[in-house]
């Protein structure tokens, strides 16, 4: 979805998606500061492929999956499900997205979407964190596990279609501190994790930030956009979706019940469903643009890999704007050699 500008100051789109480009490429070290994951660790976390790049996300229902909102801009078509590199032929489960939908007005709110799958995936899809499991374990500083299908350089130059996993500190718990959090929804709306070396990258966005818990992983944040910080785009640490904001809505576009995992306290904060019109979506032929769309005086570096128009590196571009430090979108895609 591109948006006419009416101010000189954008907000650049590149989610953290990853170059299709990919015969041929030598093998990368582990995402940024991470492992390779092992097979059957993650059967939930997919890689979701379109023709302007790729992304990752994670099964919350049989036929529904849970990515990033700016990665419908890449049109999602495929999610690869099962498998532990989605350039392998024939490595796990092909299956067509059915529809997309943006969390409305996400570029403001939450960093979501939802795909619907044309029929359900075989694993068995990941529980989400409730509110009060969240925020205790959050404001524990309690490390979570960070998977995707993303880069895994700093530079985020290389060329990866393999799992990867990394265990990541929490920065701020309730993103009420950090220069790249989005106003709207703080406190709570999202945290910041990861840095120092370790964190996700370009083709990450979209996928899941995961608390341990007794009963296993659970889903408590979506990979959104990276903390614009000077040097490297990766490697600094990002800003993630709390995934317990976003159950009412999802519940409510798509008519599934999700898992949620149990907690001691009063279950989730009070948040109604948001389905007025709004976002984007796409199905049906519906043709979504993607690049640019219209911020308030920042740029926001996503996490997608995308391909970016000439003279910008998708990956690297990034601004001050009014003060904070906005991030940088997570998908994949994009030329190297531009900008």
């Amino acid at each position: 979805m591109s948006r006419i500008p009416s101010r000189v100051s954008f907000l650049l789109l590149l989610s953290l998606v990853c170059s299709r480009s990919l015969a041929g490429a030598d093998p990368a070290p582990p995402i940024i500061g991470g492992t390779t994951a092992k097979s059957g660790a993650w059967p939930d976390v997919v890689a979701v492929l379109g023709p302007n790049g790729a992304c990752s996300g994670t099964l919350i229902a049989p036929d529904v999956v849970l990515t990033a909102g700016h990665c419908v801009e890449i049109e999602p078509k495929t999610v690869i499900v099962g498998t532990l590199d989605y350039n392998v032929p024939h490595a796990g489960d092909a299956i067509a997205v059915k529809w997309s939908r943006a969390y409305p007005d996400w570029e403001h709110r939450y960093d979501v979407a939802v795909l619907v799958l044309e029929h359900v995936a075989r694993p068995r899809p990941r529980a989400i964190a409730t509110a009060c499991l969240a925020n205790e374990r959050l404001a524990a500083k309690r490390p979570v596990q960070i998977v995707g299908f993303g880069l895994t350089s700093p530079s985020g130059t290389d060329d990866n279609t393999v799992l990867h996993q990394a265990a990541v500190p929490i920065l701020d718990a309730t993103c009420g501190a950090s220069p790249g959090c989005e106003p709207s929804v703080i406190p709570n709306g999202e945290f910041t994790a990861g840095g120092r070396g370790t964190d996700s990258c370009f083709g990450d966005s979209g996928g899941p930030a995961m608390l341990d818990t007794e009963h296993g992983p659970v889903l408590v944040g979506v990979v959104s956009r990276g903390l614009s910080l000077p040097g490297v785009p990766c490697g600094n640490g990002g800003v993630y979706v709390r995934a317990d904001k976003v159950v009412a809505w999802v519940q409510a576009v798509t008519g599934r019940k999700l898992e949620r995992a149990a907690c001691h306290g009063a279950g989730d904060d009070p948040e109604a469903p948001d389905v007025e019109d709004g976002g984007c979506s796409t199905g049906g032929g519906v043709e979504l643009a993607f690049g640019i769309a219209l911020a308030s005086g920042v740029w926001r570096r996503r996490r997608a890999q995308t391909r970016p128009e000439p003279g910008i590196d998708a990956r690297t571009t990034g601004a001050r704007g009014d003060g904070r430090f906005t991030g940088t979108a997570r998908a994949a895609g994009g030329d190297p050699s531009l900008g």
